[in-house]
């Protein structure tokens, strides 16, 4: 362990930097989401207003996107209750500081506690760091949960050099945490990344954006650059004798993407599908080296486990399922935005707390966890959001996606559209998946008018099975889940 005290090297980073002045704040929220409806138009307007008597900062969306364009600081424009209460009922962990600093200030970041995990971690040995966040009981949050310390340890017991990889992709439908997190607070993201490459042994660090997160890339690559300029990457980082090297990739496109061996397939320029298993990538990923994949909300998670310790992780959540999860709301909902729960809340709770739906019979229904997953009546959402399957049947978390049907959406028609939806981001490689997501659509769509649909749906239950335990990769393995969902919760109250 490096004599050299990296805490005391971040302190002369932070003042060092340029004291900014004390004028009061105007923070006008940008994300994609207000970027869409005017908010850079509403900047200018507030610049040319009061630019000479307020310091203007661009901040991230807090996760109101409802409300956007948000703009706090001028009195009567403050946020609303509506807004508060959005903001009130969640458990802010993950996005603590996303509204609240400028994206693209550094200084900032570290005034509320950035880089300190990085400093702590760079204070210890490698295994140590791994020790914290298997003490923590840290699970990745890109849908699969599998324990972060695990794949660390499996990586750095490798004989090659590991590679970090940081799965940015996010390209499913409903979802948009992954962006939200990148541009609001891109230094974290950074952050946990560095900790993840020091605690595996690499020195180097690849980060996938999907190539339609124009913004978030940007942003990425702002803060990327304000690093390496600090010290913060690069050779030496903080002092100590941990180099790395990071470098920003956009994505090939497509939901299969997110996938982590079609990941790693597009980086090295082959086709976007995935490969066989074993090896594993934390055995033979990238280039052949091992390789740790992790999902940004994930990442954000491991700076604040270092700084806070492994306790103040495990304050929220369940005893096994611990810490928060970041939900993305859309739908028919009054809150539609990115919210932060902890584990173990029912739906009911998010939809009707945070998502302010006064009443859940004006759905028909809602999907969670994007077209790998399915559609829960509105009798059914008095369920725990925890990792993995949440009704003991087809029905999974995932990522963290929920989009509320209204009442006039016919759950037949919407599991058509899920099952559409798999069918066309089929990547071809294995033959159920190939051959059987398209059919259960063409069955779905024949059996559409008929009146009695009980023997359609024997071959089609026997079909999703079939696809689901025959295919490749995940996007197979769960494309008849949409199907499977409605069999068990709408078919016999829709007559079928």
């Amino acid at each position: 362990m490096s004599e050299i005290n990296p805490l005391e090297n971040l302190r002369a980073i932070h003042a060092n930097l340029e004291t900014q002045d004390q004028r009061d704040r105007i923070l006008v929220e940008i994300g994609q989401c207000s970027a869409s409806i005017g908010a850079y138009k509403e900047l200018e307007n507030i610049k040319a207003q009061y630019s000479e008597t307020h310091r203007i900062e661009v901040v991230g969306c807090s996760g109101a996107c409802f409300s956007a364009p948000r703009v706090t600081g001028l009195g009567s424009l403050e946020i609303s209750s509506m807004d508060q209460d959005f903001l009130d009922s969640q458990t802010r962990y993950v996005l603590g500081g996303i509204g609240d600093i400028a994206w693209d200030d550094i200084r900032q970041y570290i005034s509320i506690g950035g880089f300190q995990g990085l400093a702590k971690a760079l204070s210890v040995t490698s295994e140590e760091v791994i020790e914290i966040v298997s003490d923590s009981g840290l699970r990745g949050r890109g849908g699969a949960y599998f324990p972060v310390a695990m794949k660390w340890r499996s990586a750095s017991s490798q004989k090659s050099d590991p590679v970090v990889l940081v799965n940015a992709e996010e390209g499913e439908p409903g979802l948009f945490k992954d962006r939200h997190l990148i541009e609001g607070i891109p230094f974290r993201v950074i952050e946990g990344a560095l900790i993840a490459a020091f605690a595996c042994g690499s020195e180097e660090v690849l980060i996938y954006v999907n190539a339609e997160a124009d913004l978030a890339y940007s942003r990425l690559d702002v803060a990327l650059q304000k690093c390496q300029n600090l010290g913060l990457v690069g050779k030496n980082v903080l002092g100590t004798d941990f180099s790395v090297d990071v470098r920003l990739f956009k994505g090939a496109g497509g939901y299969v993407c997110g996938e982590e061996s079609t990941l790693i397939n597009t980086l090295e320029g082959r086709r976007r599908e995935p490969r066989l298993r074993p090896p594993f990538p934390t055995e033979s990923g990238f280039r052949n080296q091992p390789t740790v994949v992790n999902n940004v909300e994930t990442l954000c998670n491991v700076p604040l486990v270092l700084n806070f310790g492994p306790e103040k992780f495990k304050s929220n959540g369940t005893k096994d399922a611990p810490g928060t999860k970041l939900l993305s709301l859309s739908g028919n909902m009054p809150c539609r935005g990115l919210a932060e729960v902890p584990f173990g809340i029912t739906l009911l709770t998010v939809l009707c707390d945070i998502g302010g739906i006064k009443d859940v019979n004006d759905l028909s229904g809602v999907a969670v966890g994007g077209p790998s997953s399915g559609i829960l009546p509105i009798g059914s959402l008095d369920l725990e959001i925890l990792p993995g399957v949440i009704d003991g049947k087809n029905v999974m978390l995932g990522a963290g996606g929920i989009v509320a049907l209204s009442k006039d959406t016919d759950p037949y028609e919407a599991t058509i559209h899920l099952s559409k939806y798999n069918a066309a981001e089929s990547c071809g490689k294995c033959t159920p998946c190939r051959e059987g997501a398209p059919k259960i659509v063409r069955i779905l769509e024949d059996a559409k008018n008929s009146t009695d649909r009980s023997g359609e749906f024997k071959r089609l239950e026997m079909l999703a099975k079939t696809v689901n335990a025959a295919s490749l990769c995940g996007l197979g393995q769960a494309a008849g889940n949409p199907l499977l969902s409605y069999l068990n919760h709408f078919s016999k109250e829709q007559g079928d």
